[in-house]
Order: C-alpha cells, then structure tokens, then sequence
C-alpha cells in the first residue's frame, strides 16, 4: 500500500532500516547520503530515530542498529525472522499517521459526524478533513467512500458491499501482513479456525483467517450481505464447483446467500492467494472453463490463442491451461470488479523496470501493450481495458505466457583440466549435481561453447565466457565457479528475448 498510512519522515525511517539491513557489509552515512538523497545531518538524525524505535518493537537487543568504525549494520538475532522485523516495523511507522488512526477509528465504529470523529481521536477538525480526503482519494479506486450522517445503516462506508468486502480484504493484509490480530476481542477465536484449504504456507493460512473473520465480521456484525451481478455469480460459481471453498464458522444466513457469499469469498481467496486451488485444481478448473458456454470463457480462450499465435508458440496441452487459469482470473476481475489499485502497490509492476542488460524489456512491454489494447478492442464481450493496474498485469501476464512457454537455451559447457585424469570428471557430476540437464549440457569443442572451463591458455577464447580453475581442493575455487555458471545462466535462461 506505498506510504499511504505513513508519514514521510517515517517512510524515509523506514526504507533507510531496510537499506542498511539488505546492504552486504553495512554502509557509511556518506553512502547512505549516495543511496538515499538526504543530507548527512538529516541521516545522522533519522539514525538516532530508528535506534530508539528498534529498541522499543524489540526491548530484548534481538535487532539493533549497530556501527562498527565507520559502517552501520543491522543485527538481527537468529531466533528472529527478517519478513517479521520488517513488517513489525512498517506496521509501528503506519500506526503513527493521522489516516491509520482516523480509518481504524472508522473501521471500528461508527460517527455522525467528522467533529465527532476528531473529537474521538483527539485532533484538530481541520487536520481531520485533511486526512479524510487522503483517504477517500484511495477509497474512489475502489468505488466507495467514507460519509458522516444519520445514517439507518449506522455506517460510515458508502458502497456496495461487494468492493468494501475487496477493500478489506485488500487493506488488513497491505497493512497488517499477520504480525498482529487485527480484529475486536469478540473475533478472537476465529484465530483458531483454519478456512479449509490444503498446501498453503503459514502466512497465507493466516490471510486465509483475515478473510474469514471479515465476512464473518461484516455477516454477523454488520448485518451486510453482498448482491452478485447473476454473470459474475455464474462465472465465480463455476469456480466452486471444482473446487468448493467453504467458511469453517457458520453465518446463520439463507442457504441462496451462503452461496453468494462463498462464491465470492472463494473467489477473493483466488485473486489474492496464488496456492488457493493446486496446480491440478487450476487444470480442471481452466478444462471446466474452456468447455462450458459462458462468455468470459470465449473471450478468455481468443485472447490467449491470438497471444500464441502473435509469436508463433505451441505451448504443451498443461502450460496452456495453466496459462487459461491465470487470464480467467484476471478477465473476471477486469470484467466483474471495480478496482484500480496501481497507485497503491508497494512496487511498479512495468516490465520495462528490468532494463536492458540482458534483453530489451522497454520494447517488449511496447509490443505487449499494443498487443493488450488490440486484443480487448477485439476481443468479444470484453470493454475496453481502462484500469492502468489490471493492464499493466496483463501485460505482465502476456510476458509470462509467452516466457514459459519458449524452450530454454541450455547453457553449453567445455571442460579442460590438464593437471590430472579425474578432476574435469569431477566438475561435470558436481555442476550437474547443482544444475538440471534442462539448463546445461558439456560439450568437447570449445568454439561452440558458452562457457570455458580450463587452468590452460585457450588461444583466442574471450575472457567474459572464460573460467580460470586452478586447483580442484581450494573449496573457494568451487563456489566461485558455482557463482559464475549461475550468472551465466541468469542472463542465459531467466531472461529471454521474445
């Protein structure tokens, strides 16, 4: 969610711990100055600032901004987990701003007026509408709004039930990540209940629990139900009935509303959980898809036809199901969900960010995006792609399908060794041993190779595709060729033209 729940000073706290904890060997303030555009005197402060603050989240010394001679580093403990020291400390830096505390408020109760709001969180009325405007600026991307008047419904959030029920969803993991439980006390014990889904990881059992507890919340608490489109109720139902996702608590609601709401609470669990169905779930699900008559279905099979075909790939029968999958996913919350969340991901999702070391990924997402608008104009049953967030996944999404589907080059390897029998031997089964045969192959002739390996002169062979290895019982000569066949292949496999 970017900064929006954080003040800019503790952004800047913020990115400079993580600056310093991913650095390698800890940075100089004159480094960080480099790295971060902020002055010596400023950095100085905000490391005195983000002391105290790690000493506060982690009174016990488990992390702690250290500096040794010139250089500053971040000690973490062992018994502690770096994803649960950066969240710990983001959610501190989101607590303090005006727009978190005004929105828990809201979440958590209700106000008939905005001078009754600041009257509550202690701040000034005018401060108050400052933030409410923040707020509502990121709310409208998702078609709701915050109001304060009598309302019969005696809740501050305008909206259908549908986009409030994504908000949520949306914010209390963007925000709280699972580091805290998040909810009232009367929801306590929905902690101890697991949503019925298999092969997940703890975290996403735990967002799986958020979930749960906000329809349980908004069910049993609110009062509010959602009411689908009859096209988006059929296509999410589909959905289910290869894989039903069922609540674990019960709602005590009609049997037609249960099945709306796990409907799109299955659906929700999909978008934003990528092991909700198993590979095998998404096969059948994407098979169900392609031979029912639903609309989406016929615009979801042209578009992933018409991308094969512009570059000319036949992808094998599982890559291709897999591929329908993922773009049913994405056309059904193009098509059924009214969402532009791009000015909010932590992350650009542009291709183009990869650069140009290794492939030009500036003009392929040229080419894609072309590819996208043509496609949806095209397209039957599809409107026009206006969301920047949902085209720039969708381009994201045609490089993904188009990427795995290409056969990868295998990185070809001439191995010489002169001073013994067995060591070329050697090297071939322990590269093999860390890198499948998809990836590499040996080869004798050294002209045809990518990579050579040899304690000789080898007239004429370009020293950026040359390794020097000298002596086969120097365990450093051993990872640092580990080290440069896996560049290789990084340029080799995990970037490929198009």
């Amino acid at each position: 969610m970017k900064s929006f729940f954080m003040k800019k000073s503790d952004q800047q706290n913020f990115e400079l711990f993580k600056l310093i904890l991913f650095s390698k060997n800890g940075l100089s303030v004159n480094l960080i100055a480099e790295k971060s555009d902020l002055s010596l005197n400023l950095i100085y402060r905000k490391l005195k600032v983000l002391d105290d603050d790690l000493a506060e989240l982690f009174p016990h010394g488990h992390v702690r901004l250290i500096k040794n001679d010139i250089l500053f580093t971040i000690f973490l403990d062992n018994s502690i987990n770096v994803s649960f020291v950066i969240d710990t400390l983001r959610l501190h830096y989101i607590q303090q701003s005006h727009e978190y505390l005004i929105f828990h408020s809201v979440l958590l109760n209700y106000f008939i007026s905005v001078e009754a709001l600041s009257q509550k969180i202690n701040l000034s009325v005018a401060q108050t509408y400052k933030s409410l405007n923040t707020i509502n600026k990121v709310l409208s991307d998702f078609d709701i709004k915050l109001i304060f008047t009598r309302d019969k419904s005696r809740s501050n959030f305008q909206g259908l039930e549908t986009n409030i029920r994504l908000f949520l969803f949306y914010y209390y993991w963007s925000v709280f990540k699972g580091v805290v439980w998040p909810f009232r006390d009367s929801l306590a014990y929905l902690q101890d209940i697991d949503v019925p889904i298999c092969n997940v990881s703890q975290s996403q059992k735990m967002r799986l629990k958020y979930y749960q507890t906000i329809c349980a919340w908004r069910i049993l608490y609110r009062n509010k139900l959602i009411d689908l489109d009859p096209d988006f109720l059929e296509v999410i139902q589909l959905f289910n009935t290869i894989h039903p996702i069922k609540f674990s608590v019960d709602m005590n609601i009609s049997g037609e509303a249960l099945a709306q709401e796990e409907s799109y609470f299955g659906f929700l669990c999909r978008l934003f959980i990528y092991n909700t169905d198993t590979t095998a779930q998404k096969l059948d699900i994407a098979t169900a898809f392609i031979e029912s008559d639903l609309p989406l279905s016929e615009s979801c099979t042209f578009i992933l036809d018409r991308v094969y075909a512009a570059y000319d790939i036949k992808p094998k029968r599982e890559d291709y199901l897999f591929s329908y999958y993922a773009l049913l996913i994405a056309l059904t919350s193009i098509t059924y969900l009214s969402i532009d969340n791009s000015e909010w991901l932590e992350n650009d999702q542009n291709l183009s960010n990869l650069g140009t070391d290794f492939a030009d990924f500036p003009q392929i997402e040229i080419e894609l995006s072309e590819l996208a608008q043509q496609l949806f104009l095209e397209a039957p049953y599809l409107c026009e792609l206006k969301s920047k967030g949902f085209f720039t996944y969708i381009v994201y999404l045609f490089y993904f399908f188009i990427d795995s589907s290409k056969k990868s080059q295998q990185l070809k390897i001439c191995i010489q060794y002169s001073k013994n029998q067995i060591t070329t031997a050697e090297m071939k089964k322990s590269l093999s041993s860390f890198f499948s045969s998809e990836s590499i192959v040996f080869i004798d002739e050294s002209e045809q190779s990518d990579i050579l390996i040899s304690d000789c002169y080898e007239k004429d062979y370009p020293n950026e595709n040359f390794f020097y290895f000298d002596n086969p019982l120097d365990k450093n000569e051993w990872q640092s060729l580990l080290k440069y066949v896996s560049n290789k292949l990084y340029k080799t496999i995990f970037y490929k033209q198009i």
